[in-house]
């Protein structure tokens, strides 16, 4: 491929992920012809099926997107990845989709970074293309961050998030109590009492799984399943039922005073408190010299924006970092219609030059 029409090749790529952003899941490309999904096995042992999406007799690539799903029901087939993934295939960069098992039952593990990165490092042999971007939305992008620190710059080409977390600690905590105390004056103004009933059964059930006595992970798993199903048990309900840890996790995740919260955290078993050092990326990314694209929603009621502002800050000394933040925006997803055509439009100017960036990734 001669070099300007690498170029063209290059900037049709990046604009196609620009592009695929800013629809935010509600398109309709992968109903066109352009692109071909196929629906393959695991990636990698222990996990799910994979789709894989191309453009229809498109050039061969030189490098590929690894796309990680997430804490959602649907795994790869959630209603905003079709689109998303076939928008930016069609620009030329194929997108590998695995199907997390963990993820899709909707559980935190501080074993997700490493599954994450046995799947970057299973890509050449799966596809013969060397080098991925890491694009991860919502919860999977702290694993990914914590997988793409491990990774070489021969390996890996650059990471976009979308909605990412920085400390575990902030994410528990404004799920319990809608603030968060380090950000001082700067608290989140969007808050959703939906989301944050789902986010606490979301943490219990993960959290769960390091207490010392295994029947409290029967006990949320049931009220997970419950809430699931709209008939969520009383908090005292479940509370009858918990052994003094399962009791000191409940109250950390419930109780809604910021002060109290705090006072409750002393109390967690040491096996929650190992997991949240695990997952947290405060400290751990100093390894990490690819380029980073922080994405993230101004009004997003699950991960407040700051925790972008956070990891740009952390990763600021050792990788070349962009952070966005999306007027048009909740989680990981368009709120907005192009009746608010400013808001979008404003987006569209920020992922331009987000675009700009990830065209020294060689893509």
């Amino acid at each position: 491929m001669s070099r300007s029409r690498s170029r063209l090749a290059t900037l049709r790529a990046v604009f196609s992920l620009v592009g695929a952003i800013l629809q935010g899941g509600k398109g309709k490309t992968h109903e066109s012809n352009a692109v071909e999904c196929a629906s393959r096995g695991p990636l990698v042992e222990g996990f799910g099926p994979t789709d894989v999406y191309t453009a229809a007799g498109g050039p061969p690539a030189r490098v590929a997107v690894l796309m990680m799903h997430g804490l959602t029901k649907d795994g790869i087939k959630d209603h905003r990845i079709p689109t998303f993934a076939s928008t930016i295939a069609r620009g030329g960069m194929p997108v590998i989709l695995p199907e997390f098992p963990r993820m899709k039952r909707r559980l935190m593990s501080f074993q997700d970074p490493e599954d994450v990165l046995r799947a970057a490092r299973a890509i050449p042999e799966a596809t013969g293309i060397d080098k991925v971007v890491l694009l991860a939305l919502s919860y999977a992008a702290g694993p990914t961050c914590l997988a793409g620190s491990k990774m070489s710059d021969e390996e890996l080409a650059g990471i976009l998030t979308i909605g990412s977390y920085y400390d575990v600690e902030h994410l528990s905590e404004f799920t319990a109590t809608g603030g968060v105390a380090s950000y001082g004056d700067k608290q989140p103004a969007a808050h959703d009492a939906a989301k944050q009933l789902e986010g606490r059964w979301v943490f219990l059930s993960s959290l769960a799984r390091w207490l010392p006595d295994k029947r409290d992970v029967e006990v949320f798993s049931a009220g997970a399943e419950a809430w699931k199903g709209g008939q969520a048990p009383p908090w005292g309900e479940v509370r009858e039922k918990l052994s003094p840890e399962g009791r000191n996790l409940l109250d950390y995740m419930t109780i809604s005073d910021p002060e109290a919260h705090a006072e409750a955290r002393h109390n967690l078993a040491p096996g929650v408190l190992e997991a949240f050092d695990k997952l947290t990326l405060r400290g751990k990314l100093g390894s990490l010299t690819a380029p980073v694209v922080l994405l993230h929603g101004r009004y997003d009621v699950r991960i407040p924006f700051r925790e972008s502002i956070l990891l740009r800050e952390e990763l600021s000394s050792s990788a070349n970092v962009k952070l966005a933040v999306l007027d048009a925006f909740v989680h990981a997803e368009r709120a907005y219609g192009w009746k608010k055509f400013w808001r979008v439009a404003s987006d569209g100017i920020k992922l331009t030059r987000c675009g700009v960036e990830i065209l020294g990734w060689s893509v």
